[in-house]
């Protein structure tokens, strides 16, 4: 029975070489880019060997001029990835630039891309090495600040809500931005021509919502100053993506999470690396 083990674990050790040796050889075989993107780890396409990447990072190349980032099964174009900040940039595939009648397919809110609008201490994270398993891809990098003698760790947003509304009336208030003719009239059709357009960036309250009002879909922005902006201002800042972070894959090795620093390198809370 001892020689029968013996020998197993010798025959499991050479097929773990093996496999070893032949991952190494598979990393050749890894594409360098899709289109004018550059794929390196984590990310890797879907056509690559398994061991290219990360596989929560794995995304989709279309005539080797498309990359694609699927969230949910829903499509988003990648338009920059920066390898430095650990951030990726992405648009609906519903919206297309110079068209301020196209909208996102898809509704995408905070809740999908780890929903955390606070500051904790490493006293009071519910973080773990594992977030990147259920948030791969954040909103928000999370930034170290001082607090007296204990570290802080403030979510930094890289992107901020935007959400579509219709009414039956007209409705005058700094929270709504009219779409005008793109989203009004005979040039849509997205829209019934009985109700009024509007949209309202960087969130807002449940009763900041009109009478006879409704939501109809909300995505992302890049985040910047929106206000006394138009609505075609604001659709080409929608076209031109929103930016979510994939820093999370840095924190697998960190038992209570990760934060950025200013040099953009990764460390975990708490202080263990």
């Amino acid at each position: 029975m001892a020689r029968l083990l013996f020998a197993g674990y010798i025959a499991l050790l050479l097929l773990l070489l093996v496999f070893q040796n032949s991952n190494c050889k598979d990393t050749n075989l890894c594409a360098p880019s899709c289109g004018n993107h550059t794929i390196s780890y984590p990310f890797s396409l879907k056509s690559d060997p398994l061991n290219c990447g990360n596989p929560f990072y794995t995304l989709h190349c279309e005539k080797n001029t498309s990359t694609v980032l699927y969230l949910d099964s829903r499509k988003y174009y990648v338009q920059a990835i920066n390898y430095n900040n650990l951030t990726i940039r992405v648009v609906d595939a519903g919206v297309i630039k110079n068209d301020c009648s196209s909208l996102p397919h898809f509704s995408l809110t905070y809740a999908r891309l780890g929903n955390s609008r606070s500051a904790y201490t490493v006293t009071t994270t519910t973080m773990t090495g594992l977030d990147y398993i259920r948030f791969p891809y954040t909103w928000f990098q999370y930034k170290e600040t001082r607090r007296k003698w204990i570290p802080e760790y403030k979510p930094l947003p890289l992107s901020q809500m935007m959400i579509f509304i219709n009414c039956a009336n007209p409705v005058n208030s700094p929270l709504y931005v009219e779409t005008g003719t793109c989203l009004n009239g005979e040039k849509s059709s997205n829209v019934s021509l009985l109700r009024r357009s509007y949209v309202n960036v960087g969130g807002m309250k449940a009763s900041d919502l009109m009478e006879l009002c409704r939501l109809e879909r909300m995505t992302l922005l890049p985040v910047k100053d929106y206000k006394n902006m138009s609505y075609k201002e604001i659709h080409s800042q929608l076209a031109y993506g929103f930016e979510l972070s994939w820093h999370n894959s840095r924190c697998r090795r960190c038992p209570y999470g990760c934060y950025i620093d200013d040099s953009n390198r990764k460390h975990c809370v708490g202080g263990q690396n």
